[in-house]
């Protein structure tokens, strides 16, 4: 994001997502098998409860 969409709209992210994470993503797969895909309406919920239980704003 930082190469591509510039400062800005990196801060905007991070703003609402938090920090990036550093380097590739790659490779979480193998690590993880028991991974399963979610909905985005499900990962919005999981992410704003994650967020509150650590007393950010969601």
């Amino acid at each position: 994001m930082r190469d591509h969409a510039g400062p800005a709209a990196m801060g905007r992210y991070e703003r609402q997502y938090g920090i990036l994470a550093e380097g590739p993503l790659d490779g979480w797969q193998d690590h993880h098998p028991r991974a399963a895909e979610i909905s985005a309406e499900e990962f919005e919920r999981l992410w704003a409860e994650a967020r509150q239980a650590l007393g950010g704003s969601a």
